[in-house]
């Protein structure tokens, strides 16, 4: 599938509304959560980032970024990962997480996330089960690094 992924420097930029209403009819409140505390979670500080997937008409496909680990300077959170249901298994998510991790690692030796649903998925890209205050998943630097190589 066509895409390019690109880096949010403006939330109002995009249309949201289709992402919005997918993740709330699937239970899910990141999207809503994250359009909420955009004035003050913009993604655009040392160590941040958020991006965008977008289709060949600029649709928002799917989103997600990264962001410091309260109280871990050295380790990274990625946040918001959300892909349409309807372009899911066609490779979006994963072309997306490289770009993040690949990004992230620059600034962090380590990234953690929360998802209850995406066990396979996470852990297809090289996370690892972990435990903590709402973290799930985790991923060194060191190991993904020797594997990309």
């Amino acid at each position: 599938m066509e895409m390019t992924i690109e880096r949010v420097n403006d939330f109002d930029g995009y249309n949201w509304l289709p992402l919005l209403a997918k993740s709330s009819q699937e239970g899910f409140q990141l999207i809503e959560r994250m359009l909420r505390k955009r004035r003050q979670e913009t993604f655009q500080a040392t160590g941040e980032a958020m991006f965008v997937v977008l289709s060949t008409t600029n649709q928002v496909l799917a989103c997600g970024g990264y962001m410091k680990q309260a109280g871990q300077p050295a380790t990274g959170r990625i946040r918001h990962v959300y892909v349409l249901p309807e372009v899911r298994s066609h490779g979006i998510g994963t072309a997306l997480l490289k770009k993040i991790i690949a990004e992230a690692f620059l600034s962090y030796e380590k990234l953690v996330l929360y998802s209850e649903q995406a066990d396979p998925f996470y852990q297809g890209l090289g996370f690892v089960p972990a435990s903590g205050e709402k973290v799930t998943h985790m991923l060194d630097k060191t190991p993904f690094s020797h594997a990309t190589q």
